[in-house]
């Protein structure tokens, strides 16, 4: 194990002379507490409860042989489907039993921790191994727990279940959590080092994201010592420091604004809790300008309703805000993601996407409730600022009379990594005219030494040149390099992202953005032949020297040769983003292609079985 060295330590300065207590927002979600409860709004309690409701059957029951059959096909949502709904259905049952309290829900309440606690291993078979990137193990080892971000999130689960539902739930029951939320968790975490702890490689979002988890699964319990609970506070403040160290200045997340829930998010989520089990340390924190900067970054890839700027494995449509959003807008002061997550909330209520079975983020929408609601009556109107740059990512936002264009430069080597260097994202409005596809259903294949196999994240499905048969490779070497970026253009060079063997002597891409006008020069040179891929989901018309789409053209600087295909979509991650068929254009040229872009007006864009009029 690498040693850990955190170099600013902020956040263990902000809580290392505080006192640690139990979480006190867990009192006011006490279902004692019922001025509290009947204080949320009655369209969320009617939601809520309804959702219950619908929660009929029993919890999915996890046979061996489901887990050992990610191993045998690669398949990961056969054992993940069953397991996240049980979750989830234990999670509703808990908030409808705390706003009702009139005790319909406790017996499947305590049917679902049963079924929790009868399984051998809280890890998903995806993760169950020990150091990272290694092959998992084909069963849970129950003398020795994998602490991977799901058996973090169960364990949240379980323990606000038992603190929430304190006095209601069979107190044999309430103790059986207590044990083994200390078995699988509290010792596995102050006595074994799993990689997102820090010193072991590159940190993602899976430090702020595991460390809120286990935060809230240990420090609600009644039973943990002095000791103990400051020692959690010390590891977890830790790993958020060194977290923390490796982020952009400038607040990007390399992962993509889907992941930002997962990282910068998260990071608000601890922030809150070692606060609010702190008396109220650490507001310092907020105030630091990478904080802040983290916190404004989801703003500056937003396109429009769900619709954002993305890369890596992110899709474009990347979540809708809600409390946590709002509530992190309030402590940095970014009145334009809390108008956001306002706007959102109004139109969706409580805004789950993803992560839609973790009590945590549904008991903060209850604290926030009743001032989101009181707020979202008179939203301030908020502008995004017309270029955004993030330099260590290598990302610009660009923006004009409507239309949202993304570059990414930087390197292939990001968290969630695709190989783009290069690759253009353009919107008009929220209708998307040259897309990044995102990133398929996850199988074994996507984390292991096959990932670039798949076909999303080639550079050949980009907006990109590549020179046939090579493409991008991945890997910190594979970069752009003398990058540029002004408020109307962008300059790389990219001849250091493809593969060798395509003897690339220069690779240069300038981009000049007036607008509803854009200007694209494409320099190659190179043992083979350049060709320019370009992505979209209306078909284009072909001409000579033109490609007409339906709400945009692209005029060339000579006869382009187009290759038009087809891309049928099938899978299911996909479809939430792009319709039946997408497109792929090629353009093969000679040393120099200039490519022009003219926006035609707005019209409506359907995307799946959702639809959005501009």
């Amino acid at each position: 194990m690498e040693e850990l060295v955190v170099m600013s330590g902020i956040i263990s300065k902000a809580f290392s002379s505080c006192g640690i207590s139990r979480p006190l927002f867990t009192n006011t979600l006490s279902i004692e507490n019922r001025d509290f409860w009947r204080s949320v709004p009655q369209r969320i309690a009617d939601a809520a409860i309804r959702t219950a409701e619908e929660e009929k059957g029993d919890f999915p029951f996890l046979p061996l042989s489901l887990y050992k059959d990610f191993l045998a096909t690669g398949e990961r949502k056969n054992y993940e489907t069953p397991f996240f709904k049980k979750r989830k259905m234990l999670s509703d049952l808990v908030i409808a039993e705390c706003i009702e309290d009139k005790g319909r829900f406790m017996a499947r309440i305590e049917d679902g921790i049963w079924s929790l606690l009868s399984e051998p291993g809280w890890a998903i078979p995806a993760h169950n191994s020990y150091i990272r990137d290694t092959p998992q193990l084909t069963m849970p080892l129950i003398e020795r727990p994998v602490l991977d971000l799901f058996a973090c999130e169960t364990g949240e689960i379980l323990s606000l279940t038992g603190t929430l539902l304190q006095g209601r739930i069979d107190p044999i029951l309430g103790r059986d959590i207590a044990y083994e939320l200390e078995r699988r968790i509290l010792k596995p975490y102050l006595e074994d080092h799993f990689w997102w702890m820090g010193g072991c490689g590159k940190l993602n979002n899976w430090s702020p994201w595991c460390t809120q988890n286990i935060l809230l699964s240990t420090l609600p319990l009644e039973n943990l010592g002095s000791k103990e609970r400051a020692a959690v506070v010390e590891k977890a403040c830790g790993t958020l420091d060194l977290f923390l160290d490796e982020y952009a200045d400038d607040g990007c997340c390399d992962e993509g604004a889907q992941y930002w829930h997962a990282a910068a998010l998260a990071l608000w989520g601890c922030l809150f809790i070692l606060s609010d089990a702190c008396g109220g340390a650490g507001a310092d924190v907020f105030e630091n300008p990478k904080v802040r900067a983290m916190a404004s970054y989801i703003e500056k890839v937003h396109v429009g309703d769900d619709i954002y700027i993305n890369y890596a494995d992110c899709s474009p449509k990347a979540g809708k805000l809600g409390a946590r959003e709002y509530l992190f807008g309030k402590a940095v002061n970014d009145p334009g993601l809390s108008a956001h997550a306002l706007t959102d909330w109004k139109k969706h209520g409580c805004g789950e996407d993803d992560n839609n079975y973790n009590l945590f983020y549904k008991a903060v929408a209850c604290l926030a409730a009743k001032e989101m609601e009181e707020e979202s009556g008179n939203i301030a109107k908020t502008t995004k600022p017309e270029f955004s740059l993030f330099k260590k990512t290598g990302m610009a936002i660009y923006r004009k009379d409507g239309v949202v264009l993304g570059v990414k430069a930087g390197g292939n080597d990001d968290s969630h990594n695709h190989n783009d260097v290069g690759s253009i994202t353009l919107y008009d409005g929220v209708k998307p005219l040259l897309i990044d596809i995102g990133v398929e259903t996850y199988t074994k294949t996507t984390f292991s030494k096959d990932r670039y196999t798949l076909w999303p994240m080639q550079s050949a499905y980009h907006n990109t040149v590549n020179f046939p048969p090579f493409m991008q490779m991945d890997g910190s070497i594979y970069k752009a390099t003398e990058v540029h970026f002004t408020p109307e253009s962008a300059i790389m060079e990219m001849k250091e992202a493809y593969d060798r063997r395509a003897g690339v002597k220069t690779c240069r891409r300038s981009i000049s953005f007036n607008g509803r006008t854009i200007t694209v020069v494409d320099e190659a040179r190179a043992e083979e032949k350049p060709v320019l891929s370009l992505m979209s989901v209306e078909r284009p018309e072909t001409g000579a020297c033109c490609l007409s789409y339906p709400s945009f053209s692209i005029s060339f600087n000579g006869n382009g040769g187009f290759q038009v295909e087809e891309i049928p979509i099938t899978d299911k991650r996909l479809r939430k983003a792009w319709p039946e068929k997408i497109c792929r254009t090629l353009v093969p040229f000679e040393e120099r292609l200039v490519w022009t872009i003219h926006i035609g007006k707005e019209v409506s864009w359907k995307s799946g079985s959702q639809e959005t009029e501009q």
